[in-house]
């Protein structure tokens, strides 16, 4: 009669072992070349939205203001009152060139006396992380607070105003339309665009 071995052995053997590490080291680099950068990235979404609220508030403050610091009540600039094609009648009056865009000399934008009071005005206006204005107002200039906390902590916002007449994106001599570009820059790092047009009206 044969002799059979009675003792069953249990476990793994080395080269199971060795098997096992290298197909987990395969899984985890897996992981954490795909998946974790993902979740890093999730993020952007939410700046990407608040920098959209933000764009629409500057936005929406600028438009509301006055067409040019010349325009006066009913009286628009460039506006040839009497049809003789000048501007050399009284009452009649060029807009601002756009060499002198930004704010008049008595206008600011950074403490609670804030007087901004025309598109042209907020050109070259920058505020936020990085700039020497770190804190974004509002119009009010105020700072943007819920809770007590900076709401726009981390982000910053960069204003150009140009003339576009025939609205295709491009500077022009036209002065009947200002384009306004507004930057906005997420604490990431992430600077979006937005633009809006202001008529002459």
């Amino acid at each position: 009669m044969p002799v059979t071995n009675s003792k069953v052995q249990a476990g793994f053997t080395l080269i199971e072992m060795i098997i096992g590490i290298v197909v987990f080291a395969i899984a985890l680099t897996f992981i954490t070349t795909l998946i974790f950068p993902q979740a890093g990235k999730s993020v952007d979404p939410i700046m990407q939205v608040r920098a959209t609220e933000l764009a629409n508030t500057i936005i929406s403050e600028i438009t509301a203001m006055g067409y040019d610091e010349n325009s006066q009540n009913s009286v628009r600039c460039n506006d040839d009152l009497n049809d003789d094609g000048d501007l050399d009648d009284a009452g009649e009056i060029s807009c601002t060139p756009i060499g002198n865009f930004g704010p008049d000399s008595s206008e600011f934008r950074n403490n609670t006396n804030s007087n901004f009071d025309d598109v042209d005005d907020y050109h070259g206006l920058q505020q936020g992380a990085g700039f020497s204005d770190a804190i974004i107002r509002n119009s009010l200039g105020e700072i943007l607070l819920v809770d007590g906390q900076n709401l726009y902590a981390g982000f910053s916002i960069s204003v150009l105003v140009t003339y576009d007449g025939d609205m295709d994106g491009v500077t022009d001599s036209d002065q009947s339309s200002k384009l306004i570009l507004v930057y906005v820059t997420t604490p990431g790092g992430e600077t979006i665009e937005f633009s809006a047009y202001r008529s002459n009206y």
